[in-house]
């Protein structure tokens, strides 16, 4: 579970749509009477990514805010690492049509897709690790750009008034740590079922589409036995990796900060209670944003750094679940 951390990140950056969606629209959207999603998902406001905006545009923006907060340059960056659950198009990467956008600057640096919905960002935090390992990489670029609200079923208010759209950035400098780095990712495929999207792939291809079939291409989520898993067994995971960062840091324990991906503020704030997190370390903008897929933690961090919620070489837990089920964390120093 434990290995040496090889990083620090020394940018982030953020891009929120201009469209802002309230709940009150929401309920229009999925025809419920006026108050119904505030009060029954917690989600004030999310943005909405509307044309001329693209997930592509979106996500240069996080990206140009990250490089400009590391001070950096493209020639500085050795490779680019897209986490997002949505995709411009099935094929080339997102990463290439972020390059794409951003044009000359960028030509040349690698680009790779990894993809593990709402979990790519932490997955993406510690591949970049193990890469830094290899001497070969000064400063990785991880970005998710998300436009979930285009795939959402609004026949399902329950699952689709809880999604936002929006992009966030990290830049990752290779800088050999004394820390660990503390890190789990567990799958339970028999509930596979629970979050899904049937239609797109070779499962049921695009081709294939109809309109009558509409909602076999759209978000599907059984939200109630989904929270009910992850109560089952987030936990017992939460709780191992608690315990071997105590191991070597008995006193640290009582400065960590957590960023749970942002799902819904009902399961955040639960989460919080299980894992006994007092609220001013436990970063949570839900309400707000609603839940924005693989970019809600990048997203997190950076309003965390900017707003200096973050001590120096705090200890920093990520966590979260996804479709699958899987469920990751990882402990390192910010």
């Amino acid at each position: 579970m434990g290995i040496k951390q090889n990083f620090k990140i020394i940018g982030s950056g953020s891009y929120y749509p201009k469209r802002i969606v309230t709940a009150e629209e929401i309920d229009r959207r999925v025809k419920r009477a006026p108050g119904w999603t505030e009060s029954h998902l917690g989600v004030r406001t999310r943005h909405e990514c509307v044309a001329p905006e693209t997930m592509v545009t979106m996500g240069c923006h996080a990206i140009e805010s990250a490089i400009n907060d590391a001070g950096i340059g493209w020639g500085d960056v050795d490779y680019v690492i897209d986490c997002s659950t949505s995709k411009f198009r099935p094929i080339p990467c997102n990463a290439a049509h972020f390059q794409q956008s951003i044009g000359a600057a960028a030509n040349g640096v690698p680009c790779i897709d990894l993809q593990s919905t709402c979990l790519g960002s932490i997955l993406a935090v510690q591949f970049s690790n193990a890469l830094f390992t290899t001497g070969a990489y000064r400063h990785i670029l991880i970005v998710a750009s998300e436009s979930a609200l285009q795939g959402v079923d609004w026949c399902d208010p329950k699952s689709a008034g809880l999604f936002g759209d929006g992009a966030a950035a990290l830049v990752l400098r290779y800088s050999p740590s004394d820390h660990d780095l503390l890190f789990a990712h567990e799958t339970f495929a028999e509930h596979l079922d629970l979050c899904k999207v049937d239609g797109g792939g070779h499962f049921r291809p695009s081709y294939q589409y109809r309109s009558d079939d509409d909602r076999e291409y759209r978000f599907q989520m059984d939200g109630r036995n989904v929270f009910r898993v992850a109560l089952r067994l987030l936990p017992p995971m939460v709780q191992k990796m608690k315990e071997a960062y105590l191991e070597t840091n008995v006193d640290g324990i009582n400065c960590l900060h957590v960023i749970p991906h942002q799902a819904s503020p009902k399961a955040v704030e639960l989460v919080r209670r299980i894992i006994d997190i007092p609220k001013d370390r436990y970063h949570v903008a839900v309400r707000e944003i609603g839940n924005m897929v693989a970019a809600s933690i990048p997203a997190m961090i950076d309003r965390v750094r900017k707003s200096n919620l973050l001590p120096e070489q705090a200890p920093l837990m990520l966590l979260g679940t996804s479709a699958g089920y899987s469920q990751a964390a990882i402990i390192f120093h910010s």
